[in-house]
This record gives structure tokens, C-alpha cells and sequence, in this order.
């Protein structure tokens, strides 16, 4: 059997060996691992190319590269602590359209912020262009044990739209595994998005052209999407700029299922494309998923709005006034003994000012920017310190003081205009 895949995965793959007299071709794995990581090595200062996985089979890697702001100067801690944004692709082997899409789109981003880096300030990307790549290298769905590993996930798994027969290739089936999680790519993806502190994860598919849900919402199996307010926001917007609709899943067990529901990342499948492979150039698949990349671009440049953002907006005679500048509600405000439960998108709450036994005023708002629990306790909790916000460095009973160093400076500026008026 695996002789009669392998055979059948050449011949599949060999207008993409022999290449194109048009162009640059499209990837296979060895091209789209070499120039990923190249990429990175391009902008060592903002990219890292790591590889934090092996296929089924053992023999090829799982890599991803790692982008932000001076990222190696960073620790770990710093580097998991920043708003992330994930995007993966190929969890079927046979999507390679989405595999471009991710390249195309980490490419971007980086030429981007080498001429900007403001475009990478306070944000973390993470990009893994092939998940499967056992089945990527001889374009199969499923992976070298038969399993569709987007159906392999714990969140959900086994509910509804799975076999429990393994699918070897060239046949194509929805064999869920032995168990929540048995792919040892399915591992090495859970594991890489424990490290982040993810706000959005999109994966990407190629077939219908839309977006997926995280899990139903409508007819059998329908479970309630408890931040769907803020999904909603998110999908106009998206619909606004790439044009593509949504739906419900076809199968329990998906990636984006565990990237929400256990993550806490508003997380969607991107089906950029309703060709799984094209023989194409580069330059005609950039032009083809133009309106997708348009939608990653939008997710990555409102990263921070996906959930609940609380700013502080200013603090005059004992009170702060706070506004949630986000896409979805935030909860559980919570400083000092001043809890409020709720605020909504847009909405502004105003807070009295709380002091210490030493008369130094309270600092620290807290609050979740999610409704969905995750995981891990405090998964979606933020604070926020109000003395860094607002520029305040010394109190003394309870009153603030501005900066040391201007009010320095604006004695010796009032001592220089008295001598120069006499």
C-alpha cells in the first residue's frame, strides 16, 4: 500500500518537479520548507524559522516561523505573553492552495515591517505553511496513518461528520484516529499554539471558498458560540474585504474546534480557494487568493480588537473613565473592590479612583477579553496599569505626580525666560 501511494504521489507531483516555463512554480515541500526558511533568514532581527515537529513517517519536518518586534531580545515569557496571531495550513495534505497562502502572506508581513516596524509593534505571528507533511509531500488528505487529522482534535471529538475507518491515499476520508489527539502532528500543532497567547487562528483550506465556524450553531449537534457577538463583527468585516460568506462545519474535531474552545483564540477555517491544486506560477496564485490576503492582512492590522480592549481614556476629579475599544464585550472589570460584570463593544464606564492604606492610589484594572472560559484558568485575563497608561511615576496621599524630569525641566525653562525678560 504505501509503495502504490508513494508511486501515485510522484505522478501527481511531477508537473511540479519538472516546473514551468511561465514562471516560478508552485511549492512542493522541499521548495516551500527551503523558502520559508529562507524568508526568515532574510529578517533575522524579526523572524525565527524553528522546527518543533516530525510527520508520522519520521522523515519530514513540521517548521513554522516565529515573527515580532526584536524577537531576539525576547524571552519565552515575553514572546507568549504577546497578542499572537496563528495561521497553519495543509492539515489535508491536498489543499496546496492554502499552503500559498500562508507563504504569500508571511511574506508580507515581513516586507512590511522592514520598512515599518511600527507594523510589528506590541504583536506576535506565527506561521506553519504545512501541517501534514507526509501528505503535502505526495498530495493526500489524510496522513500516513489514514487519518484526517482535521478531525484528530479533543475539542468535540468524534460528535458528528468522522469515519472510523482509516483513508489511505489515493481514496480520501474523514477517519478521525484512534483517539483525541493520537497524530503526532496534531501534538506538535497543540503544543505550539500552548506557547501563544492567541487572539485569532486561522487555518487555512482550499474547496469551497468561505469561512468555517468553529462548531455548529445551527440544526443537530448546534452548540452556542458564547462570544458570537464579537464572531459576528469579525465576519462582516472579513466578508467586507475578501467577499467570502460563512457556514457550520462538516466534522467534529477540527482544529479551529480546540483553537476556540480551548484556546480562546476567535478562531476560523479560511477555505481560500475551491481548487485544491493548480498548475499555476506564483504570480497567478498571488493574484488568485488576492481578497483572502486582504482578510489576513485586516485580522493582523485589528489583532488587538479581537475581544474585549479596555483603554483608559483619562482620570479627572477622583474618577477614571474607561472605554472597551474592541470588537467583542469585555467582563468581569474588576479594580479594587469595584467589579463590573459587562461592557459592551464601544461601550465607555466610569470608575471611582481607589487608594491604599499609604494613601497611593490603586493601580491595576483587570478584566477577560473573552467569554469563553479555555483551558487554563486566567487564559483571557488582562490587566492594565493606570500609572503606565497615564504617565504617573510618584503619589503622595493619594495625589498623583507627573514625571520628575518635566517638572525639572519646566522650572529651568521658567528660570530662563525670567532672566531673559530682565
Amino acid at each position: 500500500m504505501k509503495k502504490i501511494t508513494l508511486l501515485l504521489g510522484v505522478i501527481i507531483a511531477l508537473p511540479l518537479l519538472i516546473g514551468s516555463a511561465q514562471g516560478e512554480i508552485l511549492h512542493n515541500y522541499y521548495t516551500i520548507q527551503e523558502d520559508t526558511e529562507e524568508l526568515a533568514n532574510m529578517y533575522p532581527d524579526i523572524a525565527i524559522y524553528r522546527e518543533h515537529g516530525e510527520s508520522s513517517l519520521g522523515g519530514l519536518s513540521i517548521f513554522s516561523v516565529d515573527v515580532a518586534l526584536n524577537i531576539t531580545e525576547l524571552s519565552e515569557e515575553e514572546l507568549r505573553a504577546m497578542p499572537t496571531m496563528y495561521v497553519d495550513a495543509a492539515h489535508h495534505g491536498n489543499e496546496q492552495m492554502a499552503v500559498e497562502a500562508a507563504y504569500f502572506f508571511l511574506k508580507e508581513v515581513l516586507e512590511k515591517s522592514a520598512s515599518n516596524p511600527a507594523y510589528l509593534e506590541g504583536k506576535r505571528l506565527v506561521v506553519t505553511p504545512v501541517v501534514n507533511a507526509d501528505g503535502y509531500s505526495i498530495d493526500c488528505r489524510n496522513n500516513a496513518m489514514g487519518v484526517d487529522l482535521n478531525r484528530n482534535y479533543p475539542y468535540m471529538w468524534g460528535e458528528y461528520g468522522t469515519s472510523g475507518t482509516p483513508s489511505f491515499c489515493p481514496a480520501s476520508g474523514t477517519y478521525r484516529g484512534s483517539s483525541a489527539g493520537s497524530e503526532i502532528e496534531t501534538q506538535a500543532n497543540m503544543e505550539l499554539m500552548s506557547g501563544m497567547n492567541m487572539y485569532v487562528y486561522l487555518s487555512g483550506h482550499t474547496g469551497s471558498n468561505d469561512i468555517v465556524l468553529p462548531w455548529k450553531i445551527t440544526g443537530e449537534y448546534a452548540v452556542e458560540i458564547p462570544d458570537w457577538e464579537l464572531y459576528e463583527q469579525f465576519l462582516e468585516t472579513s466578508n467586507n474585504v475578501s467577499g467570502l460568506g460563512y457556514r457550520d462545519p462538516s466534522g467534529a474535531g477540527e482544529s479551529i474546534a480546540w483553537g476556540y474552545g480551548a484556546r480562546t483564540a476567535v478562531s476560523v477555517i479560511v477555505e481560500v480557494d475551491e481548487l485544491q491544486w493548480i498548475g499555476a506560477t506564483l504570480e497567478d496564485a498571488r493574484g488568485m487568493l488576492d481578497n483572502e490576503l486582504k482578510m489576513y492582512e485586516m485580522v493582523w492590522e485589528n489583532l488587538t480588537l479581537m475581544g474585549g480592549n479596555i483603554e483608559i481614556k483619562g482620570i479627572e476629579n477622583g474618577k477614571i473613565a474607561l472605554m472597551n475599544m474592541g470588537w467583542g464585550a469585555a467582563y468581569n472589570i474588576t479594580y479594587g473592590k469595584q467589579i463590573i460584570g459587562l461592557v459592551e463593544s464601544g461601550e465607555e464606564i466610569i470608575l471611582n479612583v481607589e487608594y491604599e492604606t499609604d494613601g497611593s492610589m490603586t493601580d491595576g484594572i483587570s478584566y477577560n477579553r473573552m467569554n469563553i472560559t479555555g483551558e487554563e484558568e486566567s487564559i483571557t485575563e488582562i490587566t492594565i496599569s493606570i500609572k503606565e497608561e497615564m504617565g504617573i511615576v510618584e503619589e503622595e496621599n493619594g495625589i498623583p505626580y507627573p514625571n520628575i524630569t518635566l517638572v525639572i525641566l519646566t522650572v529651568v525653562m521658567s528660570i530662563m525666560l525670567r532672566n531673559r525678560n530682565d
